[in-house]
C-alpha cells in the first residue's frame, strides 16, 4: 500500500526511517533527542521547548503552520503531536537541524503552573486509563473503571514515581536543554495568553502573525477535550473519587479548586524543581 504523502520523505529504502539522527550521540544531540524533543525552525533560528499538559496541543499546531507542515500534519492524524512523533522527527528536516549551531538561537519555553498541571495530568490519567494497571501494581488499587480515581490517590501514586524519566504526562517540565541554552521567552500559560506571546515571538525573529485563536483545528481540539459541565467547589475534593465519565465530559471542579493544603503540600514536594524554575 502506498504511503501517504505527508510521510514520503521519512522512507529510506523502502522501510520508514525510526533511528535517532546521526547527530543525537553529541552532547546537544542528545539533549534535543530528550522527550518531550525540542521543536526546531531552522530558518527562524527558533527553539520551542514544550511540555505535555502544558498547552502543548496549542504550541504543536502552531508550530507545524509556521514551518508549513500542518496540512500535512492534519492528514496524517488529527492530534499533533502523532505527526512530530512519528514524522517530522524522523524526517530530513529534523535530522539535518541537529547539524546547526544552536548557541543564538532563540529560545522559547512554554510552561504550566506545577499545581494546575498536576491536577490536569490527574484528569488525564482518568479519562484515559492508560496508567490503571500501574496504578493497580504500585498502589494495590484496582477497578479505577468502576470505583473511580481521586487526586489524593492519583499524588500516592507520583509520589512512587521517578517524575525524571515517567509518563511525560506526569514528568518535570524542566528540560535539561535549559541548563544548556538560555531562555528568551518563558510563558506560563497559566497566567499568561499564550498566543499573544507567540506574536511577540514571530515579531522577534521574523515570522508571519499568526491568528491562533480562531485556528479551526485547535478549535476542533478544544472542543472535544473539555468537560461539557462544571460542578461547585467545595470541600473534600482531593479525597472524592471521580469517575472516568466525569473526567470525559463533566461536571468538574475547577482546577484551582483542587488546592487544598494537603495537596498543596504534597505537589509542592514532587515538583519542587518545576516550582523553582518557573513560578
Amino acid at each position: 500500500m502506498a504511503l501517504p504523502h505527508a510521510i514520503d520523505h521519512v522512507v529510506s529504502g523502502g522501510a520508514l526511517v525510526t533511528a535517532p539522527p546521526p547527530g543525537a550521540s553529541t552532547e546537544m544531540g542528545r539533549l534535543l533527542w530528550t522527550w518531550p524533543r525540542p521543536l526546531i525552525h531552522p530558518q527562524a533560528r527558533l527553539l520551542v521547548i514544550h511540555s505535555q499538559k502544558s498547552a502543548s496541543t496549542n504550541v504543536a499546531i502552531w508550530y507545524l503552520r509556521q514551518i508549513g507542515h500542518a496540512q500535512a500534519a492534519r492528514d496524517f492524524h488529527y492530534w499533533p503531536h502523532r505527526y512530530l512523533s512519528q514524522v517530522l522527527n524522523y524526517s530530513e528536516f529534523y535530522r539535518k537541524a541537529y547539524e546547526l549551531d544552536f548557541s543564538e538561537f532563540t529560545v522559547v519555553r512554554v510552561v504550566r503552573n506545577p499545581y494546575e498541571r498536576a491536577v490536569s495530568s490527574f484528569r488525564h490519567a482518568l479519562k484515559h486509563g492508560h496508567v490503571d494497571s500501574e496504578i493497580a501494581k504500585l498502589l494495590g488499587y484496582h477497578g479505577v473503571a468502576d470505583k473511580g480515581l481521586s487526586l489524593s490517590i492519583f499524588i500516592e501514586f507520583l509520589e512512587r514515581l521517578n517524575l525524571g524519566s515517567c509518563d511525560p504526562h506526569f514528568s518535570f517540565q524542566r528540560h535539561p536543554i535549559e541548563d544548556k541554552l538560555p531562555v528568551h521567552y518563558l510563558i506560563n500559560v497559566t497566567s499568561e495568553d499564550l498566543f499573544a506571546r507567540l506574536n511577540e515571538v514571530e515579531a522577534a525573529v521574523g515570522l508571519p502573525r499568526s491568528d491562533m485563536a480562531s485556528d479551526p483545528w485547535i478549535k476542533y481540539l478544544r472542543q472535544h477535550n473539555r468537560p461539557e459541565k462544571l460542578m461547585s467547589d467545595g470541600d473534600g475534593l482531593c479525597t472524592q473519587l471521580f469517575s472516568r465519565k466525569q473526567a470525559m465530559h463533566g461536571p468538574w471542579p475547577r482546577y484551582e479548586a483542587f488546592m487544598q493544603p494537603e495537596a498543596r503540600e504534597r505537589l509542592a514536594r514532587l515538583y519542587a524543581v518545576d516550582i523553582k524554575a518557573y513560578l
